[in-house]
């Protein structure tokens, strides 16, 4: 039995980019610039790597409810309606902001380290900023920092202290 294969998209640039895989197949964006990757169809988890000036948009849920963001630049997460991830992690990037038509719903916890902006969109409201400009990163470079989502429409928001 093997474990899920991975579907490897790197070095778009500008335009619009559509991909699917099957459903128990990961896909992993890297290296992407000026551009919008749209994900058609349910995967098993999606990555972004080192991607500037991007948009994902994301149309069915990931099967392991998992989205991981690492060293990229302003980047744009789109969950389509009905998309649920419960386990988002954004590690070494800046600028990151995640659209939802319902915060609640949609998103369950954000893990981040090494990140100086986090952002949710809800239903085009304007921004709810998780984590802007900290003004000493090297006080928090040990901790990983998590939030959920509260039923008011706010985020509980906490460090967490991983040993090793």
């Amino acid at each position: 039995f093997g474990g899920p294969s991975r579907r490897t998209v790197e070095n778009m640039t500008e335009g619009c980019h559509q991909f699917s895989t099957r459903p128990n197949e990961s896909i992993y964006f890297a290296n992407c610039t000026d551009c919008t990757l749209s994900l058609s169809s349910r995967s098993a988890k999606v990555s972004v790597e080192n991607c500037k000036n991007v948009t994902v948009n994301v149309k069915f849920s990931p099967l392991t409810s998992y989205l991981e963001v690492v060293s990229c630049d302003y980047l744009n997460v789109k969950l389509d309606e009905g998309v649920t991830v419960s386990t988002i992690t954004v590690d070494q990037s800046d600028n990151v902001t995640f659209h939802v038509v319902d915060q609640q719903e949609q998103l369950e916890k954000i893990w981040w380290h090494k990140v100086s902006k986090v952002q949710v969109h809800r239903g085009g409201e304007l921004g709810l900023f998780l984590l802007d400009k900290l003004e000493d990163h090297n006080k928090i470079t040990l901790f990983q920092h998590v939030c959920k989502p509260l039923p008011d429409g706010t985020f509980s928001k906490e460090p967490v202290m991983r040993e090793n």
